[in-house]
């Protein structure tokens, strides 16, 4: 049977329609009840509603990275909620890949992760196999650590206007702003110990790639804190405002990239640009051919709606 190996060029006509950005919360949870992390979860699939909100629990960590994959380098700031634990697809246990992990890629490119329940990402599959050294090795802050217990934090004027639901509370694992290098700052803080401090709920951005890192509520056995609620507003209120765009770029194409499809047909998928109401389509054997083709080239293959094309004939 012959091979074929197409390339595929998408161009896009432009419309004002909704936001890029996407979340994925992983329910998997630690220092926390199951029961009570996939209501609260739950509860901010069903709050969030002008962005994308996925699920995956933790029989389905492997879906997970792919999700992780697919949005890193997608050209929008998405967003990753962790319940406290790490799934180990993104960032292997026992900090066996201290750099270039999914996670920290991830990070890297501009994204932001954020953790409700135990210490984020010091916890993988039940066990602690990831340690204190998970943190500094994806922050890349030697000194990064967060040990606390029942530390009393006051809500602070932003935490008042993101997150109304926010009331003064104990943390056992606040991040410790006199840590922070390596082009880390606290960009938002939702609440403050009397030190000035640590604070929890807060926001970490680093100024070079963008990307950053947040914790809500991670106390121990407290099924009851209203961390879907002050997530959910947090995300209405600030993030979606400040951090989530548009992304114009067609993506997440099916077969994936590089992909080598043996038959003499096939339907080409992909994810349309958030603000596209059409494709110009251009098919063709040779990169630059497409990707330096016009509408009057031999690749161009017509203007559609749809965000799909079926190429090659059946046989």
């Amino acid at each position: 049977m012959k091979q074929f190996m197409w390339v595929l060029g998408i161009t896009l006509l432009f419309c004002p329609m909704a936001m890029a950005s996407e979340v994925a919360i992983s329910t998997q949870a630690n220092w926390w009840t199951q029961a009570a992390a996939d209501r609260e979860m739950q509860e901010i699939a069903d709050k969030v509603k002008d962005i994308s909100v996925e699920l995956f629990s933790s029989d389905e960590q492997d879906d997970l990275a792919e999700w992780v994959i697919a949005h890193t380098g997608d050209g929008a700031p998405d967003l990753l909620i962790l319940c406290g634990q790490c799934p180990d697809t993104i960032y292997p246990a026992g900090n066996t890949l201290p750099d270039g992990s999914l996670v920290e890629l991830f990070l890297d490119d501009g994204n932001c992760i954020i953790n409700t329940g135990d210490w984020i990402f010091y916890i993988v599959n039940g066990a602690g196999t990831n340690g204190t050294a998970a943190l500094p090795n994806i922050m890349d802050i030697s000194s990064m650590e967060m040990w606390d217990d029942d530390t009393p934090v006051t809500v602070t004027a932003e935490g008042k206007q993101y997150t109304p639901s926010l009331k003064d509370f104990s943390t056992d694992r606040a991040i410790h702003l006199d840590l922070l290098e390596n082009d880390w700052y606290a960009e938002l803080i939702l609440a403050l110990a009397d030190d000035g401090n640590r604070a929890e709920p807060v926001i970490l951005r680093n100024a070079v790639t963008d990307g950053r890192i947040g914790v809500f509520f991670q106390t121990a056995s407290q099924d009851n804190d209203p961390r879907g609620e002050v997530i959910s507003e947090w995300i209405n209120n600030w993030f979606i405002q400040f951090v989530a765009v548009d992304n114009p770029n067609a993506r997440a194409p099916d077969p994936k990239d590089g992909a080598l499809h043996e038959s003499t047909w096939v339907t080409l998928r992909w994810r349309a640009g958030d603000l596209a109401v059409s494709h110009n389509v251009y098919l063709g054997d040779h990169f630059d051919a497409v990707n330096e083709a016009t509408t009057e080239s031999d690749t161009f293959r017509g203007n559609q709606t749809t965000a799909y094309y079926v190429a090659g004939f059946p046989g």
